[in-house]
C-alpha cells in the first residue's frame, strides 16, 4: 500500500467530496469569506482578540500569554413568533424560543405550532481561535509562576466536574457516560493516557499504567506484561496480596460476558490467556489495532475481583453516601466521601507509581474533590452556569471549564492568578445535522446535500454558536493523521476550511447553482423541514446550531428554499424515589416526539472515547452501526483500518475514510468548539489536554496534580 504524503492528502482534500464533479454543474467559484476573514483576523491585533484591557495590573501573570481579558457577553435571539401572535417563551441557550400560532401542522388531532426564523446574535466576546489556541497553548503552562519550583507534596484540588452515581466498574449503568468516568482514581489500569504540564496535550499517547510493557507478536495477540510491585489493600478478603494476571483476566472477561458499556471494546477478544502471574495474553478473532487506545477509557479499571458477583458494591446512595466510604483498590486515591452531589477522595499511602521526573511518590496531593452540585430542587437537575459560575467565584474549586472568553475575563478580575488553556476540540463532539431521505427525498440528490452545505458560513456559526472559540468540523479525528510538520509527527490541530475541500467553503453563489442545476429555483422551491429539537433531550430542547442552520439557509438561499422550523413536543414524566426512612424525592423524567414532517435533523455526537479513533469511523461511519451512510467502499476502508497495525499505513485509511465520506456529503458537519479551561495559578498539572473539555475524560492527570505550599504569614 502506497503512502501518501501530507502534500498530496492536502492536494487531494482541496477537492474533496463532491465538489469536483458537481460544481462543473455550477461552473463557478465563489468567494471563500469565511479563509478571508479568519486570515484577517490571524495578525493577531490586540482589537478583537480579547487581550486588550487585562485586568491584571501589577501581578505576575501581567502580560504572560496565559492571561485574557473582560469582555461582556450578549445573549441573542434565536427564534421569534410572528408580529400579532400569542406568544408563550422560555429561556434556552443562546436565545429565545417563542411559539408561533402561524404554520401550524396536525398529527393525530394535536397541533405543532411552526417556529420563524431569526437570527442568533454574535456575542460581544467573539475571539479569533487561532490566535487564542496559540496564546494560551498547552507550553505556555511551563511559564507560570511556580512551575520552576516543580512539584510539592500535600495539599487539596478541588475541581467541577462530574458526581458518580458509582465507584465500582461492575456497578455502573449500559451508558457509561459520567458515572464511571472518575474509576481510575481508586483503581489501576493495564495503559493510561500521557498527560501533565510538560506534555503534549493534544497527543493521545498511551503509557503503562499496571503494564511494565506489551507486545503484538502476532496480528492477533496482545500480550501484557505487569509490574510485579502492586498490591491490593491490606484488608479482606485481599489482604494485601499481590494484583497478578489473574485479577486482570477477571475483570476484563466481566466486560466480556456482562452488558456492559466496556464490552463494545472487546468484540475482537476471543479469550484471554494467563500465563505466570505477571502476563496475561489478548487472542483475538481478528486484528484490532484500536485496542490498546480503548483501554485508555477511564471505563477500563482492573477492580477488586470479589466486585464482580457483587453488582451493588460501590454504588452511591443518594440519601445515605455511607457505602462507598473507605471504598480502596490499587489506584493513587481511596474513599473519604462519595454523595449523590460532591466526591472527595484521599492519598493512597500505599500506591506503587512515582514520578518518572523526580522519583517521588504519587499522588502529590493529599485530597482531590470535586462535583457537578445539584441543586436543592426537588427535580434534581443539575445547576444553572450562574450557579457553576457562583461556586467558581466563591473559590470552591481550583479548576474549571469556561463557557465563554468573557467568563475567563471576569475570572481574572476575581482572582489575579488565574491561568488560560484553550484546548483542542474532542474530535467528534461538534455539530452535525443528519438528512432524513426517507421524508425529504430531495437529500438523494448529492447536489442538494452539496449546496446546502456550501450555503453555511462556518466561520460565522464559530462566531454565533461558540464565541469564535470553534474549528471547522467533519466528524474525523485528526490526531492519528500523520503530520511531517509537527514534532510528534501527527497532527495537533484540526484540518482548516482549505484541506476540508469545496463541500466546507462558504460560496452561496456556487450553492445556488446547484439547487438550479438539481431542478430547484424560485418557481419550484426546495422544501426544508427542520427538527428545532437539540441533539439530546433537555426540556425546550432548541438546538440552536439548527437555527442558525435556518437562518443561514433561508438567508443565502432566498426563495430557491422554503425554510420551516419545526418544534418537538415535550411531555413530563415524573418518578418518585423513596429511601428506606421514609424520605423521598421527586424525579422528573422527559420523553420527546419528533414533529413528523421533519426531514433535517440535529445529532448529538458524543464518541465513547476521543482518545480512539474507530469511534469515529467504523463507529460512526459503518453501514452495520447506526449511521447515515450506506457505502460498500467506505464500509471496506472502515474494516481495514480497524485491523490495520502500522500507526502510518493506519493514518493513510483514516484519511481514505475522510475524504470518501466528504465525496458522498451524507452527514452535514458544522463547527466543533475548542476548550477553554482555567485554573487558579496555584494549581498544577490540571487539564492539559484535548479531552479536556470534561476534567473526568482523563482522571489519572490528578496523580500528578500538585499545588504551591501555603504561603507563611
Amino acid at each position: 500500500m502506497a503512502v501518501l504524503s501530507r502534500r498530496e492528502f492536502l492536494r487531494r482534500a482541496s477537492r474533496a467530496g463532491v465538489g469536483a464533479g458537481v460544481l462543473a454543474l455550477a461552473g463557478c467559484d465563489g468567494p471563500e469569506a469565511y479563509n478571508e476573514r479568519r486570515e484577517g483576523d490571524g495578525a493577531g491585533s490586540e482589537e478583537g482578540s480579547g487581550a486588550a484591557g487585562s485586568p491584571l495590573g501589577d501581578s505576575p501573570l501581567a502580560g504572560s500569554p496565559l492571561a485574557g481579558g473582560a469582555e461582556e457577553q450578549e445573549e441573542g435571539a434565536a427564534v421569534r413568533v410572528r408580529e400579532g401572535e400569542e406568544q408563550e417563551q422560555e429561556e434556552v441557550a443562546g436565545g429565545v424560543v417563542q411559539q408561533s400560532g402561524q404554520g401550524q401542522a396536525e398529527e393525530g388531532g394535536e397541533e405543532w405550532a411552526a417556529l420563524e426564523i431569526v437570527e442568533p446574535a454574535v456575542p460581544d466576546d467573539v475571539v479569533d481561535a487561532l490566535v487564542w489556541r496559540e496564546r494560551y497553548h498547552w507550553r505556555e503552562l511551563g511559564k507560570l509562576p511556580g512551575q520552576g519550583r516543580g512539584p510539592v507534596q500535600g495539599r487539596a484540588l478541588h475541581v467541577h466536574t462530574v458526581t458518580m452515581s458509582a465507584w465500582s466498574p461492575f456497578a455502573i449503568g449500559p451508558s457509561g457516560f459520567g458515572p464511571g468516568a472518575l474509576l481510575p482514581l481508586l483503581y489501576s489500569q493495564l495503559v493510561v493516557l500521557a498527560s501533565g504540564d510538560d506534555r503534549d496535550a493534544h497527543r493521545g499517547e498511551i503509557e503503562g499504567d499496571l503494564a511494565a510493557g506489551w507486545e503484538t507478536p502476532d496480528a492477533t495477540t496482545l500480550r501484557f506484561q505487569l509490574r510485579d510491585d502492586v498490591r491490593w489493600p491490606d484488608e479482606e478478603p485481599l489482604n494485601g496480596r499481590r494484583l497478578d494476571a489473574s485479577d486482570v483476566r477477571i475483570s476484563h472477561e466481566a466486560y466480556l460476558s456482562a452488558p456492559f458499556p466496556q464490552a463494545g471494546a472487546y468484540g475482537a477478544v476471543e479469550r484471554i490467556e494467563v500465563g505466570d502471574e505477571t502476563t496475561v495474553t489478548f487472542h483475538l478473532r481478528e486484528p484490532a489495532s484500536y485496542l490498546p487506545a480503548k483501554m485508555t477509557d477511564p471505563l477500563h479499571v482492573i477492580g477488586l475481583p470479589h466486585y464482580v458477583d457483587d453488582p451493588g458494591a460501590g454504588a452511591v446512595d443518594p440519601f445515605d453516601p455511607g457505602p462507598a466510604r473507605g471504598l480502596r483498590g490499587t489506584g493513587p486515591f481511596m474513599m473519604e466521601y462519595a454523595g449523590p452531589a460532591s466526591w472527595g477522595l484521599g492519598k493512597n499511602p500505599d500506591y506503587f507509581k512515582r514520578d518518572p521526573r523526580s522519583g517521588a511518590q504519587l499522588p502529590y496531593l493529599d485530597h482531590v474533590g470535586g462535583g457537578r452540585l445539584f441543586s436543592k430542587v426537588p427535580s434534581g437537575f443539575l445547576l444553572s452556569r450562574p450557579e457553576v459560575w457562583q461556586d467558581w467565584a466563591d473559590g470552591r474549586f481550583d479548576a474549571i471549564e469556561l463557557a465563554s472568553p468573557s467568563e475567563l475575563g471576569e475570572s481574572l478580575e476575581l482572582f489575579s492568578d488565574v491561568a488560560g488553556e484553550v484546548v483542542a476540540p474532542t474530535p467528534g463532539r461538534g455539530s452535525e445535522l443528519a438528512f432524513n431521505e426517507e421524508t425529504g427525498g430531495a437529500f438523494a440528490d448529492a447536489r442538494v446535500r452539496m449546496a446546502l452545505s456550501m450555503a453555511l458560513d462556518r466561520g460565522k456559526l464559530a462566531d454565533q454558536l461558540h464565541h469564535g472559540l470553534a474549528a471547522p468540523d467533519c466528524g474525523h479525528d485528526w490526531t492519528h493523521v500523520v503530520d511531517e510538520g509537527e514534532e510528534a509527527g501527527f497532527r495537533e490541530w484540526p484540518w482548516t476550511i482549505e484541506e476540508l475541500g469545496d463541500g466546507h467553503r462558504f460560496d452561496p453563489e456556487a450553492a445556488l447553482a446547484l439547487l438550479d442545476a438539481a431542478g430547484y429555483s424560485a418557481d419550484a422551491p426546495l422544501e426544508l423541514n427542520l427538527d428545532a429539537g437539540g441533539g439530546g433531550v433537555a426540556e425546550g430542547g432548541t438546538s440552536v446550531a439548527m437555527v442558525a442552520a435556518a437562518h443561514h439557509w433561508s438567508s443565502q438561499l432566498g426563495a430557491a428554499v422554503r425554510v420551516r422550523l419545526l418544534p418537538r413536543k415535550t411531555e413530563s414524566v415524573e418518578e418518585r424515589e423513596s429511601a428506606a426512612d421514609g424520605t423521598s424525592r421527586t424525579r422528573i423524567l422527559y420523553q420527546v416526539t419528533v414533529h413528523p414532517e421533519a426531514a433535517i435533523h440535529p445529532v448529538e455526537r458524543r464518541p465513547r472515547h476521543a482518545a480512539d479513533p474507530d469511534d469515529l469511523t467504523y463507529g460512526r461511519l459503518h453501514s452495520s452501526q447506526d449511521s447515515p451512510v450506506r457505502d460498500a467502499v467506505l464500509d471496506d476502508l472502515c474494516e481495514r483500518q480497524r485491523r490495520e497495525l502500522d500507526p502510518v499505513l493506519r493514518s493513510e485509511l483514516l484519511e481514505r475514510i475522510r475524504l470518501r465520506d466528504a465525496e458522498l456529503g451524507r452527514r452535514l458537519t458544522l463547527v466543533n468548539p475548542y476548550g477553554l479551561i482555567a485554573r487558579r495559578g496555584h494549581a498544577f498539572n490540571v487539564g492539559g489536554t484535548y479531552l479536556a473539555h470534561d476534567f473526568a475524560q482523563n482522571p489519572k492527570q490528578f496523580e500528578r496534580a500538585w499545588r504551591l505550599p501555603a504561603v507563611e504569614g
